[in-house]
């Protein structure tokens, strides 16, 4: 919604924030796997569900509890290589993923190509759970 939003960070945190507060409201340490980074963080429009990957290789759907104080992952897929930007809308997750991190060669994923991958989801189906 308009009072909150949502962060990642390459200590394996993922935050929701509120507009008006200084600390986060709801925080998940250890988001992804051990020693990732959130590499890219996208939220489906009017719902309290949103979407982070890693450079782990791992896409993950994550909802608000009620009054945003809790987060739970309700939806994990795997994807080779690093995920480096997210977009969503009703249908889909589109996930632009790499061999390397878009802004340095931190890692490389020899194996992973890069390219765009491509989740079918409903919203419907998400935000019931």
């Amino acid at each position: 919604n308009e009072e909150h939003f949502v962060t990642g960070s390459q200590d394996n945190v993922v935050a929701v924030w509120h507009v008006k507060k200084k600390k986060p409201v709801a925080s998940q340490r250890g988001a992804h796997s051990p020693g990732s980074w959130v590499t890219a963080v996208a939220a489906f429009r009017n719902t309290e569900c949103f979407v982070s990957g890693s450079n782990g290789g791992r896409v993950k759907v994550w909802a608000c509890a009620e009054n945003y104080l809790s987060l739970a992952c309700i939806r994990e897929v795997e994807v080779r290589g690093t995920v480096n930007g997210i977009c969503v809308d009703r249908e889909r997750i589109v996930c632009a993923v790499g061999r390397e991190h878009k802004w340095g060669r931190w890692w490389v994923d020899r194996e992973a190509k890069n390219g765009v991958v491509v989740v079918p989801v409903r919203v419907e189906d998400v935000v019931e759970r």
